[in-house]
């Protein structure tokens, strides 16, 4: 068993391995896609008086900003009838597009026009020039061979998104108002949206690209100078809204109406629209865009295993609200985190498995049955909120609720849960086999341990009883009234995963308790609790990422201290070293 295991923590050290450099190389080949480095990403050299695309604006950037709203999808071949028919609503001067990396934000009233308002269409586009200063007046001039421009939609035909969480004790009128809301969800009412976020970016970051040999992925976004008789033609940078920007949250509805018609104009007069324009690196523009495609993929009814919008809305978050540097931090932290709970619940079932008889004296049964409590509840809980929780959160809920319940069955039996379940064989006296096994631990070691055991859970359990459980009925009636939950059992499962982790934070305290008068740390899987200790310091990095609901937040910093004071004992009180007999009785019985 011993090799096994070992063969099994570096198999899992070697995938480690390998999945982290895999994700080293596809970032090189993301961020440096024309880099040459020799073993790891070979290129082959060009010949001499190869021809090479540049990017064709230079430093320091003397360009202005111009963005446009129009019914039209787009401004070609008609470029004095789009700028006719549409309205300038931003303009960003030179001083402010100077550097690379510039970034400028501004919040817009963008007013809707007669044509989308009154006839209830739902065809609005946002688009954005971007060229050399001096050549916006009136209007950009797209005779410039090196003007940029992107376009984005601004409205769209979307489900709409009702809230099902409501007061439930409440009659008052806002849980009439909630009522309508749950009736018009019901009825799926596909209504106008208008965007909230526009994020635009463009790439001033200058690669030198072979001729013709653009990276597909970027080939749809690329322009080159129109001039064919130019020696290497350089390619205009890269511009486009990015498209994980804007989840589901910045869809605002335009219309209150229970339905939608022709003949009824939308309520909303304006949209307010968070606007930027970033410069950005090549790395993320190419991040963002494989991201992109591969949500639209998950999302896909074809899909092989279909991620809600809820999922893909999370995913997003992830992506986008970091930077890149944080964004690989987070990557390298989950594969770090899967790698440690699979080598703590090895090394959990491994120990576990060889307990049985005296080996289980010391270790606190309170504890053991409140975290059971804790890992059912916690994973009901992140199920009835699935729409809130990263899939692999769920999947680790449930790995740690399997194994917390076979950990049960090793310290526990249905006789000791249900008195009147015991049997006469339950009575019988041990097996000399047994007998020996006891013996090598001593009998007066044995009785202390289940003395100080005893002791530790009935002051435990009165304290539950006379502090916690009050504090508990309070928040319970608290949250009932003055709470929103979608239903009763999400009250009991929100009021009960709340009370759980209360009364598991006091739990976990019985065993270090106990580890404390009895000077030893023998009884636990001190290298388990080693990879939980390194995981529980991943998890805050991790909870600070992954879209999960706040009270899981708060349960991993709870953890941090119950490690702290495990480690202090660990360090503290010394390995007990088996008597000599009993090291012959175990080889002699093995």
């Amino acid at each position: 068993m011993g090799l096994v295991g070992k063969a099994t923590s570096l198999l899992a050290v070697a995938v480690f391995g390998w999945y982290v450099t895999r994700i080293a190389l596809v970032s090189l080949a993301l961020f440096y896609p024309t880099a040459h480095i020799p073993v790891l990403r070979p290129r082959a050299q060009p010949p001499p008086g190869a021809v090479f695309h540049d990017m064709a604006w230079q430093e320091p950037f003397e360009y202005e900003a111009a963005m446009y709203v129009s019914t039209m999808e787009s401004f070609f071949p008609h470029p004095e009838l789009f700028f006719n028919n549409s309205e300038r609503v931003w303009h960003v001067g030179p001083a402010c597009l100077s550097q690379r990396r510039a970034r400028v934000d501004k919040k817009l009233a963008i007013a809707l026009p007669d044509a989308v308002r009154v006839a209830n269409g739902t065809t609005l586009y946002a688009f954005l020039f971007v060229q050399k200063a001096g050549q916006m007046q009136p209007h950009p001039s797209l005779a410039d061979e090196y003007a940029a421009y992107a376009r984005a939609a601004l409205t769209s035909v979307r489900l709409r998104q009702v809230s099902q969480k409501h007061a439930l004790l409440s009659v008052s009128s806002e849980s009439k108002a909630d009522s309508t809301q749950q009736e018009l969800l019901e009825n799926e009412a596909w209504i106008p949206h208008g965007k909230a976020r526009l994020s635009w970016e463009i790439v001033l970051e200058n690669h030198r690209f072979p001729e013709w040999s653009f990276p597909l992925d970027l080939a749809p976004y690329l322009r080159v100078s129109k001039h064919s008789g130019r020696r290497g033609r350089p390619y205009i940078p890269l511009v486009w809204e990015n498209p994980i920007a804007a989840r589901a949250k910045h869809w605002v509805p335009l219309t209150n109406q229970t339905s939608i018609s022709s003949d009824v104009p939308l309520d909303a007069m304006s949209i307010d629209v968070d606007v930027s324009l970033s410069g950005t690196i090549l790395g993320w523009f190419r991040l963002c865009n494989y991201a992109h495609q591969g949500l639209g993929e998950l999302s896909s009814p074809r899909a092989l295993i279909q991620y809600s919008d809820s999922d893909v809305d999370n995913l997003k978050e992830m992506v986008y609200e970091v930077n890149p540097t944080m964004l690989a931090i987070t990557i390298v932290a989950m594969a770090l985190h899967i790698l440690f709970e699979f080598l703590a619940y090895k090394e959990d079932v491994h120990f576990w498995s060889a307990k049985s008889g005296s080996s289980l004296q010391g270790i606190s049964r309170s504890s053991m049955l409140m975290s059971f409590a804790s890992s059912s509840i916690s994973l009901l809980y992140l199920y009835d909120r699935r729409k809130d929780t990263n899939i692999v959160v769920l999947l680790g809920a449930a790995a740690g609720a399997i194994v917390e319940a076979w950990k049960l069955t090793k310290v526990l039996s249905i006789s000791d849960i249900l008195p009147f379940a015991r049997t006469p064989s339950d009575a019988k006296p041990a097996s000399p086999k047994k007998k020996s096994a006891d013996s090598s631990v001593g009998q007066d070691d044995m009785a202390l341990r289940e003395r100080v055991q005893r002791q530790v859970d009935q002051q435990t359990a009165w304290y539950i009883g006379h502090l916690c459980i009050p504090a508990i009925v309070a928040y319970a009636a608290f949250s009932l009234v003055y709470m929103q939950h979608e239903s009763y059992i999400s009250w009991f499962l929100h009021v009960s995963l709340a009370s759980v982790y209360t009364l598991e934070f006091i739990q976990m305290w019985p065993q270090l308790l106990i580890n404390h008068k009895l000077k030893t740390v023998d009884m636990l899987p001190l290298t388990a609790f080693l990879y939980r200790f390194l995981l529980t310091f991943i998890d805050d990095l991790y909870a600070l990422v992954v879209p999960m609901p706040l009270i899981e937040r708060i349960g991993t910093l709870r953890d941090d201290v119950v490690f702290f004071v495990l480690c202090y004992q660990w360090y503290k009180f010394p390995r007990r070293k088996p008597a000599p007999a009993a090291v012959a009785e175990n080889k002699k019985t093995e």
